[in-house]
């Protein structure tokens, strides 16, 4: 989801600012609110932020939402640098290490041939033959 919200911000948000200053401002306008209201807005929405998200976009999401990834990358590992670990810590010996390894490259090439599919973020796994 995160990543539709970094696309729609750097691609798409600019041009709802746009359309929203057009309505804000005939609104602002019919209704008989001070003629700098409008101006104001005017100037708010089409001279300062639809430029700044249309040329500048995809630097303003990854402002925004890229730092959230970021520390989850760091605070979930992947299975294979947890593997690493635990078999650098003495957890896991020689034998379990190869074992796991070898599952976890058997599973890796499960997801390439797509007999799995990923179901969330969080990256949960169920085989093909379940949900066809």
């Amino acid at each position: 989801m995160s990543e539709r919200k970094k696309e729609f911000v750097a691609e798409e948000l600019w041009l709802l600012i746009a359309v929203l200053t057009v309505g804000i401002t005939a609104l602002a306008g019919a209704i008989g609110l001070p003629d700098v209201i409008p101006g104001v807005l005017a100037i708010l929405g089409f001279v300062i932020l639809t430029p700044l998200f249309l040329f500048w976009g995809e630097e303003i999401a990854e402002l925004w939402l890229g730092e959230s990834e970021a520390s989850q990358e760091t605070t979930a590992p992947d299975a294979l640098s947890e593997l690493k670990r635990r078999y650098a810590q003495g957890e896991i010996d020689d034998e379990e290490s190869e074992r796991r390894l070898d599952r976890l490259l058997e599973l890796d090439d499960d997801l390439d041939r797509g007999r799995y599919r990923v179901l969330d973020e969080e990256q949960t796994l169920e085989k093909e033959s379940e949900y066809r």
